[in-house]
């Protein structure tokens, strides 16, 4: 991160903290009144330190619940409440790489919809769609608003002008702006690339399975699926139609993509068996599937100080044979505990030539540093590009950035086919 200029805001100091994901990007922040709105400081923050600047633009009413001096404070820029001479939503809407309005009220999204320009954040949004910027909604009210057809109507409105709606999360009667998370990995992945993947089908796994011993142990590994997770909301936000499969994970799980929850390694195979029924354009293994299985599992728990135990384990499917074949491109994962990027390579290799992979990502574990639970892997990437063998070590790398080499990487190699 580059030293401090003076002058500068001190809260541009967490600027590009995380990673350098927006490196270069200016993304306008609306926020309207609803009483979630504070929640969009944060999104904010996310957005800084992966290198964005934001620009808050706030409704009258949305500056009487959360100050603009907060979001000052947050960004380091003036949050707009009035326009001035300075024509700030044609400003923004030129210099600025795309908009996302978080928390939308119903009013605010059918003034964008119908071209009602009373209210600052609906006049800069038009004039993001006018110069053909990426315009992202969060919509935030109660469920009863939320079921009218007005909504639908609104909704169906807004799609058609190109805006991307992030649905709520839907709980206790209340559409409910989505985790921090989401809407800001959704919002930088839309800014990075638009939605280049539009029509798109793509299959994800993500996350560890369980082979269970009995009632209350099991065969698993420390992954938190946070590498799926990556891909799924980096897939859904550049437009394309996403199946997550999961199994047991610790990190949030998108609730805008079609989510398909297993336990077993058996139970993943059968999920990826039917989903592969439909024609699937990415599929992303980034599961880690237990390899083992007991022959038996026991019915009931076993005590406890039983010495000199034998477990007889069996292989289990190997969910990756599943959909190797079907889907147009393949991307398959190879975690190995290698102490060279030559053996990571010959691993990649080996993975690529098996299942017949368009992709492989090779990285390394056995390290508290990168690899499962952590948010960075040390990966080689290697890939067939019109029949020869390509690689590249791309390093120690947050797997937010690698999410999105990933699919560039596949959106590439489909343009060759």
């Amino acid at each position: 991160m580059a030293a401090r200029l003076p002058g500068d805001h001190p809260s541009k100091a967490i600027v590009a903290s995380v990673n350098d994901y927006l490196a270069g990007r200016c993304i306008v922040l609306g926020v309207t009144a609803s009483v979630s709105a504070y929640k969009s400081v944060d999104v904010a923050r996310w957005l800084m330190r992966r290198g964005a600047r934001v620009l808050p633009v706030l409704t009258r009413p949305a500056s009487e619940l959360v100050t603009p001096m907060l979001f000052h404070w947050a960004t380091g820029e003036e949050a707009v409440v009035d326009y001035t001479g300075e024509v700030e939503h044609i400003l923004y809407s030129k210099d600025c790489d795309s908009m996302i309005v978080a928390p939308a009220t119903l009013s605010t999204m059918a003034k964008i919809a119908n071209g009602i320009v009373d209210n600052n954040v609906a006049l800069t949004a038009i004039s993001m769609l006018g110069e053909g910027k990426p315009v992202m909604v969060v919509p935030a009210m109660h469920q009863s608003m939320m079921n009218s057809p007005v909504y639908k109507t609104i909704v169906e409105k807004l799609e058609e002008q190109g805006v991307v709606i992030l649905p709520p999360k839907v709980e206790e009667g209340v559409a409910k702006y989505p985790d921090v998370w989401t809407v800001a990995r959704a919002a930088a992945a839309l800014t990075a690339r638009g939605r280049d993947l539009e029509g798109k089908r793509v299959l994800v796994t993500a996350g560890a399975t369980r082979e269970w011993i009995d009632p209350a142990r099991f065969i698993s590994n420390p992954s938190s699926g946070r590498m799926g997770i990556e891909v799924a909301v980096e897939a859904w936000a550049r437009g394309a139609d996403v199946y997550l499969v999961h199994g047991s994970t610790s990190h949030v799980l998108p609730h805008m993509v079609r989510r398909y929850e297993v336990d077993t390694t058996e139970d993943m195979a059968e999920a990826v068996d039917i989903l592969g029924q439909v024609e699937i354009d990415i599929a992303v293994a980034a599961a880690a599937p237990a390899d083992y299985k007991p022959v038996k599992a026991m019915e009931k728990k076993m005590k406890s100080g039983i010495t000199g135990l034998t477990l007889e384990l069996e292989p289990t499917p190997k969910v990756i044979g599943v959909i190797s074949g079907r889907a147009k491109t393949l991307v398959a994962f190879a975690a190995e505990t290698v102490e060279s990027s030559e053996e990571l390579e010959l691993a990649a290799r080996e993975k690529l030539e098996k299942y017949h992979a368009d992709i492989v990502v090779a990285n390394v574990i056995g390290r508290k540093d990168v690899g499962f639970s952590s948010k960075d892997l040390e990966a080689l990437l290697m890939w067939r590009s019109n029949g020869e063998i390509q690689k590249e070590y791309v390093g120690r790398i947050d797997k937010e950035i690698l999410a999105r080499i990933i699919l560039d990487t596949a959106l590439q190699l489909e343009g060759e086919k």
